[in-house]
């Protein structure tokens, strides 16, 4: 025979929804320090003559662009106040695209020189390689995407 328990029965507690968690993943994913990029295979020989070629080609341009650029200089300013603006500011233009071309024409010659010494297609910061794709694209890039995204979103946060 079962032996009944003389305890009253208590009434069972209405269910209560339960609170589902949002989106959790069961497992807590650590974020990754860079972003995943595809390994880059090693450049090969056409891969560099490419690319050499690509620079030598920009370098070329770039001094064109700048002779053109000083053989166009204005006379000395002459006319009412409205023709002075204007000339001095085709002059401020001027400068400043002169600035940027010597800026890129250095980093030509400095990828030039990389190559000749053989450690081109290196990061600067991280010292991985830079993607074949992104040399093809900005040939004297200087850091991989995952450095100048950083860089970037330094420079950024320290501007706002």
């Amino acid at each position: 025979m079962t032996k009944k328990s003389n305890k009253p029965k208590r009434a069972k507690p209405a269910a209560r929804p339960r609170a589902r968690a949002a989106s959790k993943p069961k497992a807590a994913v650590k974020p990754a320090a860079k972003p995943a990029l595809r390994r880059s295979k090693p450049m090969s020989k056409s891969d560099l003559e490419f690319i050499r070629k690509q620079l030598v080609e920009q370098r070329a341009d770039v001094i064109e662009a700048m002779r053109r650029n000083k053989a166009e200089e204005i006379t000395p300013d002459t006319g009412d106040e409205a023709d002075q603006a204007a000339a001095s500011m085709d002059r401020d233009l001027r400068f400043e695209l002169s600035d940027t071309e010597r800026n890129t024409l250095d980093q030509i010659e400095g990828s030039l020189r990389k190559m000749e010494k053989g450690n081109y297609g290196r990061c600067e910061q991280c010292r991985e390689p830079i993607e074949i794709l992104r040399l093809k694209a900005l040939p004297f890039a200087r850091y991989c995407i995952a450095c100048q995204t950083g860089s970037e979103k330094a420079v950024s946060a320290l501007q706002a």
